[in-house]
């Protein structure tokens, strides 16, 4: 299975249920800037909160589905359709004030292709925030302490939930390659020669089968751990284009 045929029904739709979408917007909204570039945009939805809340003249997108290019295109959106992995964007250098890369890093064979683009198409002074899941973050070392596989890495991109704590096999299409600890994302954007603006964690939305007293027990845990970064479920990083 190749990964435009994978991600061909994966991409973002409508606004998930998922804590970092608010947490971004709240980021966002004290950024601004009149050029945005969303990397892997999906059918757009998110797309548009987030203009709004940057109040940007200009929002562009990328995307490697065509069927959600086409749908970003009908909401307005200047989308286009490419394997950001591979190849480079089509954007002239300096282009954008903003960059968001929502939970797309960790999807690529090639990270440091991402991290060169949007050097090369921010603007100098230009911020880009990204979101990633955190490998070392509180469920993962609970999930390895008792001998299951990390919940963001799978061993099957047809069966990701193989050997993960109260999951089946058959749950998921996640896609993650590149797993990153804080620790890591940071040394890798900062070889990139981008400087660290801000660094926080977030939780994320909880999906089992348990009963609800254990839910309920998971999110206040998972939002306390929120508060320190390294141990929490999600990354957020805004990170400034740097002088070489």
């Amino acid at each position: 299975m190749g990964k435009t045929e994978f991600y061909s029904t994966g991409y973002y739709t409508g606004l998930a249920p998922e804590p970092r979408f608010r947490k971004v917007l709240e980021m966002a909204s004290k950024l601004g800037g009149k050029k945005l570039l969303d990397i892997g945009c999906g059918d757009g939805t998110y797309t548009l909160v987030l203009k709004e809340a940057l109040h940007t003249e200009e929002t562009v997108g990328i995307e490697i589905s065509i069927v959600a290019v086409g749908r970003a295109n009908d909401k307005g959106i200047k989308a286009y359709q490419l394997d950001i992995d591979e190849e480079e964007f089509p954007f002239e250098n300096e282009s954008f004030d903003i960059i968001y890369c929502g939970e797309i890093i960790e999807h690529l064979f090639n990270p440091d292709h991402l991290l060169d683009e949007i050097r090369r198409v921010l603007k100098p002074g230009g911020r880009c925030i990204i979101t990633t899941p955190n490998l070392a973050g509180w469920p993962n070392r609970l999930s390895l302490l008792l001998g299951y596989q990390p919940f963001p890495s799978s061993v099957s991109p047809e069966h990701e939930g193989v050997g993960k704590l109260m999951m089946t096999g058959e749950e998921g299409q996640w896609g993650h390659i590149r797993v990153f600890t804080l620790k890591a994302l940071k040394e890798l954007v900062k070889i990139h020669t981008f400087k660290i603006v801000r660094v926080v964690g977030c939780p994320v939305s909880i999906n089992t089968s348990v009963s609800g007293f254990v839910v309920g027990g998971i999110k206040a845990i998972d939002n306390f751990m929120s508060n320190f970064p390294s141990f929490a479920t999600r990354i957020i990083i805004i990170v400034e284009r740097g002088d070489r």
